[in-house]
């Protein structure tokens, strides 16, 4: 039987939590959710394969997530996707600088 990919989704907003959860569940991926950023720091420690990271969140924005989770030797190659309405091209730069492996535009 081959295992299931499991993905972390970081939001605060429950709707979107919710919505991404049963969407990725039809699919067939596992998922475990976090609710701001630093719930997300502690939930990594159940190896998600990619995580799904929103950006404005209280307690921690996932810029400062995925800074922190580049920099550890044991989660830097986890696949980050930064998942925001934020379409600047300040915000797409401050993805990649904290190390984000994809940023989509809003509208994709």
């Amino acid at each position: 039987m081959t295992k299931r990919s499991k993905i972390l989704i970081v939001d605060d907003e429950p709707f979107n939590l919710d919505y991404l959860e049963q969407e990725l569940a039809d699919l067939g991926y596992e998922t475990v959710s976090a609710a701001n950023g630093q719930e997300a720091l502690q939930k990594v420690a159940e190896a998600p394969d990619p995580i799904l990271l929103d950006v404005m969140m209280p307690v921690m924005d996932g810029f400062t997530v995925c800074h922190i989770l580049k920099e550890n030797d044991e989660t830097r190659l986890i696949p980050v996707v930064i998942m925001t309405a934020l379409g600047a091209v300040e915000d797409r730069i401050k993805g990649i600088e904290a190390g984000a492996d994809d940023f989509p535009s809003p509208s994709r």
